[in-house]
C-alpha cells in the first residue's frame, strides 16, 4: 500500500510534528521506573502520552495529504477530512484515539475503514516518539531483555547487530531500540539455538532473516558489523523495514510468520 516515497516523506513531515508535540508533564520516578522494567512492564503503564484530539487531527490530515498522491482511496480521505468540519475532524480523532474506530466516519464519507485505520497507527509515530524520547531519557532500559518494546509495549519490527556486535530490538510505534540476547528469538525468546536459523539473500545483504521453528515467526536483521552507510546510528529502520519487503518474501515462502504463529 505504501511506496517507499511516500514513507519517506512521512517520516521528515512525523519529525517536524515530533517537535510541536508535548512531552508528559509528571514524569515517573527513578524508582517507578526501575520498577517497572523489572516486574517487565513497559513504560507506558506508568505515565501515558499526550495526544490531544485536534493536533492528531491536524497530524492525520497531513498524512492523507501526503497519501492522496498514492492511490484514489487516498484521494478520497483527504477530502473528506477537508470536507468534514473541524468539530467532526476532532471527533473522528477522539473515536481512533480512544479505540472506538472510524467506522461511522467512514461509512459517512465512503472511505476505506481498513485505510483511515492504517493511517491512524502512522499518524500516531510523532506522538509516541515524542513521549519514548521524554520518558525513556535516563531510563535504564539495559535491564530489559523481553521481546516487546520496554516504552510503549510493541512488537519489534526488525533488529541490529551493531559495530560491537550488540544485537538491539527496534519499535516501529516509538523508535526506541533496546538490546536483547543475540543467540534467542526475537518473537517467542526461545533460546533452542538448534530452532533458530538465518535466511540470507546475497542481493540483500548486509540484511538476513533470522527465522524460528519454535514459533515460526520472523525478523530482519541488519548487521552493521559490515560498515557502509547502513551502520550510520542514525540510520531509519522503519524505511530500512519497508525497503526490505523481498526478505519478508522468502521468509513467507518458508512458511514463517511476523509474530509466530496464530495463536
Amino acid at each position: 500500500m505504501q511506496s517507499m516515497e511516500f514513507l519517506k516523506a512521512w517520516r521528515e513531515t512525523a519529525r517536524k510534528w515530533q517537535e510541536q508535540v508535548p512531552a508528559p508533564v509528571d514524569l515517573p520516578s527513578d524508582s517507578a521506573v526501575q520498577g517497572a522494567l523489572l516486574a517487565g512492564e513497559p513504560l507506558i503503564t506508568l505515565v501515558q502520552p499526550v495526544i490531544e484530539p485536534s493536533l492528531f487531527a491536524a497530524v492525520l490530515a497531513d498524512l492523507a495529504g501526503l497519501f492522496a498522491s498514492q492511490r484514489l482511496e487516498g484521494r478520497q480521505f483527504a477530502a473528506a477530512l477537508r470536507d468534514s468540519g473541524a468539530a467532526e475532524r476532532v471527533g473522528l480523532a477522539t473515536d481512533l484515539l480512544e479505540g472506538r474506530g472510524a467506522s461511522a466516519w467512514s461509512l459517512r464519507h465512503k472511505v476505506d475503514d481498513d485505510l483511515v485505520t492504517t493511517l491512524a497507527g502512522l499518524a500516531l509515530q510523532p506522538f509516541m516518539s515524542r513521549f519514548a524520547r521524554a520518558v525513556a531519557a535516563g531510563a535504564p532500559l539495559a535491564m530489559w531483555r523481553r521481546t516487546a518494546c520496554p516504552v510503549c509495549g510493541s512488537a519489534a519490527d526488525v533488529c541490529r547487530i551493531d559495530p560491537d556486535n550488540l544485537r538491539f530490538l527496534h519499535c516501529p510505534q516509538c523508535g526506541t531500540q533496546w538490546e536483547h540476547h543475540r543467540m534467542t528469538c526475537a518473537v517467542c525468546d526461545s533460546d533452542d539455538v538448534k530452532k533458530v536459523n538465518i535466511l540470507t539473500l546475497e542481493a540483500m545483504e548486509p540484511w538476513r532473516v533470522e527465522v524460528c521453528d519454535s514459533c515460526g515467526g520472523y525478523i530482519k536483521t541488519l548487521d552493521q558489523r559490515h560498515g557502509g552507510h547502513l551502520a550510520m546510528p542514525k540510520v531509519d529502520l522503519y524505511l530500512e523495514d519497508a525497503r526490505t519487503i523481498q526478505l519478508d518474501l522468502i521468509a513467507e515462502q518458508e512458511g514463517y510468520r511476523r509474530g509466530g504463529r496464530a495463536q
